[in-house]
């Protein structure tokens, strides 16, 4: 027993090592600028001879040695027409030996410092496939355990990729993700604020439909949290109606009616009840209020016919009492 929680410890903080603190945005959004440094000395006098250096230990197969070299070349030539060569190396290397979490930061540091100065579109397809491997990703797989998702990791990569290009053509997917994850972590106003992102930053996507209907589902879910909730149980009706009426064909259209239905009915038996309360405990008059909003709100309702000939008797018997 006591070598398997060793086992486990040990196969915990090797993950563990790559994803501290999910919460916090990448280091390099501090866009803190790498400077020469002791720990950082490159191996030739230039960064020409420098960046041919590393690129030679790189074709050999050497892959932390260049890494190193690389590292120092921006840390000492960070001016010069090397450097961005030299970080985009380094920040693939990182990629190539799954260190995935660092090489998210490295390539948003190229990002953050060398604009124009290399392939935008390899670094943000990097940091997406990155951020998608985190969210589908699992930790603690030991024997026929499954582990736990580590999505959260991903969040905030999402959140910075839409920073970083929101018209990009993955955006629309990052931002969507952002939403699914917020939902699954039950953050539902995050995640009905991410989907609403998509829906109005790009409402001609295919994303857009799935957007809508997750927002509503959102509602749904915090108006099953509070079930006394007049307010939320209206919120999600509302979303719920929306989504239906915007998108009358959608795959899972069945599921969003199944949804409204049973707020409906909830929302009804709570102007029933008070109507009911006001009813049994005399309170003719306010009763006869409430039995009447029921009706009027609710006129399809199986008991609108009986609820009316109830507001007929309490009304003779209001006359009676004059």
């Amino acid at each position: 027993m006591f070598a398997v929680m060793l086992f486990q410890s040990a196969a915990f903080a090797q993950y563990d090592t790559d994803f501290r603190n999910p919460n916090k945005l990448p280091d390099t959004d501090e866009k803190k600028r790498k400077t020469p440094s002791f720990f950082h000395r490159p191996s030739k006098e230039t960064a020409a001879s420098q960046i041919e250096f590393a690129d030679k230990l790189l074709a050999e197969g050497k892959q932390k040695a260049a890494m190193k070299q690389y590292s120092a070349l921006v840390h000492k030539w960070h001016t010069s027409p090397e450097a961005s060569k030299a970080q985009l190396a380094y920040a693939r290397i990182l990629y190539d030996r799954n260190d995935y979490r660092d090489a998210f930061d490295e390539f948003q540091y190229l990002i953050d410092n060398f604009s124009g100065q290399f392939s935008y579109e390899e670094a943000l397809d990097k940091q997406f496939r990155i951020a998608n491997y985190l969210m589908t990703a699992r930790r603690m797989k030991f024997l026929f355990m499954p582990g736990f998702k580590i999505q959260e990791q991903a969040l905030p990569l999402f959140e910075m990729i839409v920073k970083n290009a929101p018209n990009w053509k993955n955006s629309i997917e990052a931002q969507y993700n952002i939403g699914l994850i917020s939902e699954d972590m039950g953050d539902y106003l995050e995640a009905i604020r991410a989907f609403d992102a998509v829906r109005y930053r790009y409402p001609d996507s295919d994303r857009a439909a799935d957007a809508s209907f997750r927002r509503a589902y959102c509602y749904y879910l915090m108006a099953n949290e509070s079930i006394r909730d007049e307010i939320s149980c209206r919120q999600a009706l509302s979303a719920l109606a929306g989504f239906i009426a915007d998108y009358p064909k959608y795959a899972d259209l069945e599921l969003a009616l199944k949804y409204r239905d049973e707020l409906d009915d909830r929302l009804a038996n709570m102007y029933l009840e008070r109507a009911e309360f006001y009813d049994k405990t005399g309170r003719k008059k306010a009763a006869v209020i409430a039995y009447e909003d029921f009706v009027r709100k609710f006129p399809s309702s199986r008991l609108a016919g009986d609820i009316s000939m109830r507001i007929e008797t309490l009304k003779r018997e209001l006359e009676k009492n004059k």
